[in-house]
């Protein structure tokens, strides 16, 4: 059998559970604002064409 030891998990690891879930969150902010850039927008990797959407229209000043 097992012993089970009273060591503490949750207490003392919070802020690193809580940091990672902050950048897990910025992420995958960052990466669908880069999908949706003008430089990124038509590109065919894009995972926009794998749902048959259409190509965007982009304003060129």
């Amino acid at each position: 059998m097992l012993k089970r030891y009273p060591t503490p998990i949750l207490k003392p690891y919070w802020p690193f559970f809580v940091g990672g879930l902050i950048v897990y969150w910025g992420a995958s902010k960052f990466s669908n604002a880069m999908l949706h850039a003008d430089e990124f927008v038509n590109d065919p990797r894009n995972p926009r064409f794998a749902r048959g959407e259409p190509l965007a229209e982009v304003k060129k000043d």
